[in-house]
């Protein structure tokens, strides 16, 4: 799923972090509440859960980012978080004015071509990005794992792929959030899926069967 090369380079930015905590006692049940009224009252038990995946679909700024942000910077302070920035757009003072503490947040940015370049390696930059989520939800050291991965219209083995990266989040015990664009060929057996907008300022939550909740805080989209 990896060119060799690009594997080694992600292991090599993984392993100090998973070192730290491999003896840590798991934490693998439950749900962790991301803090945004609106958010939680969709979600069951009012949390994303543990060891499963979670979709969170939405357009360019519609507060999705806002959202898993907001849900990172609630887990518990001794915890380590990591973050998948297949698109290379993730601003670190968005995420620190969320709450998120940045010593315990692992960003994890595959190398992405330059126009009209090939990619890196020969191996395009969003296999590397799934093939790191698979990793970090499995690996047991990370309480959560956001994952922004900009995909090509046509995924080849996209089922396979999605049932990966769920037994990758039962295995590790992780909360994953799948952040889905409008245009995502690639539907993840989520557990929770959440359509996240923005109204007159404020994010706004919903599930498949519920009416739009707007979100507590106001918070605006990151």
């Amino acid at each position: 799923m990896s060119h060799p090369g690009q594997r080694h380079l992600i292991i090599a930015q993984l392993r100090d972090e998973i070192c730290r905590i491999e003896h840590r006692p798991g934490r693998r049940e439950g749900a962790v509440a991301s803090g945004l009224d609106g958010v939680d009252a969709v979600l069951p038990n009012g949390g994303f859960p543990r060891g499963a995946l979670s979709e969170l679909g939405g357009g360019p700024a519609s507060g999705k980012t806002a959202v898993a942000l907001s849900l990172l910077a609630a887990i518990a302070p001794d915890d380590l978080v990591a973050w998948v920035d297949g698109r290379g757009e993730l601003y670190p003072p968005a995420a620190a004015s969320r709450g998120l503490d940045l010593a315990r947040l692992l960003v994890v940015r595959p190398t992405l071509p330059t126009p009209g370049a090939p990619p890196p390696a020969g191996q395009a930059p969003w296999r590397t990005a799934l093939w790191a989520s698979e990793a970090l939800l499995a690996s047991g050291a990370f309480a959560a794992v956001a994952m922004d991965v900009a995909l090509p219209r046509s995924v080849a083995g996209a089922d396979g792929i999605g049932r990966r990266l769920q037994a990758a989040a039962e295995r590790g015990g992780a909360i994953g959030l799948w952040l889905a664009a409008p245009e995502c060929r690639l539907r993840v057996p989520a557990a929770v899926r959440v359509e996240i907008s923005m109204q007159d300022g404020r994010i706004v939550a919903r599930r498949a069967t519920g009416a739009p909740v707007p979100a507590g805080g106001g918070g605006r989209a990151a």
